[in-house]
């Protein structure tokens, strides 16, 4: 179990699915989310994107905590990981409406960027957001990403295109701010 501040993390299991199930039908920007699910995901087509998980090392899936009532909260993954030049992208999805905004995504992001960097010595994370998701932008910047680039219309949703912004952060800037991210 991987545990910090008010979250702790255990990895993803097929009874969370239902949980996650949920979330991803009460998500008003579904869009936001995914890049594999075109529509809102069926459980059985949840149980197919689980399933490709469990042999998977490309893709690391842990399930938030709240350490006070000890119930899921949300979801946040390490993807596309590239050991060999070992780099991976990070994403995160607050589920439970209710511990949205209250610092639950700035810890769990911490504990996954520690897992990344000290424990799987990876060398850069990047995050891609929409760039009309304010509350991951403003997450993705507090925890010192740096913005990269601009995808220019790249995510397809109801008859519009949105952009993507890329951020990243490097191990050594990680290193340099070792107290923010142990806070």
């Amino acid at each position: 179990m991987l545990k910090k501040g008010n979250v702790f993390l255990t990895p993803i299991e097929r009874h969370n699915l239902v949980t996650f199930h949920q979330w991803l039908k009460e998500l008003e920007n579904f869009f936001l989310f995914s890049e594999f699910f075109i529509t809102q995901p069926s459980l059985d087509e949840l149980e197919y994107w689980y399933n490709s998980l469990l042999n998977n090392f490309r893709n690391k899936v842990f399930i938030i905590n709240s350490i006070d009532s000890r119930t899921p909260i949300g979801i946040v993954e390490l993807s596309r990981i590239d050991w060999k030049n070992r780099n991976a992208a990070i994403g995160i999805i607050i589920g439970n409406k209710q511990h949205r905004q209250k610092g639950f995504a700035t810890t769990a992001i911490k504990i996954i960027i520690d897992l990344a960097f000290n424990h799987w010595n990876l060398h850069k994370l990047y995050a891609l957001v929409v760039e009309n998701n304010l509350p991951s932008v403003k997450l993705f910047e507090k925890l010192k990403f740096t913005k990269e680039a601009v995808l220019r219309e790249t995510i397809f949703f109801e008859s519009k295109y949105y952009n993507q912004i890329v951020f990243s952060l490097l191990k050594n800037e990680y290193e340099q701010n070792i107290d923010f991210y142990n806070s």
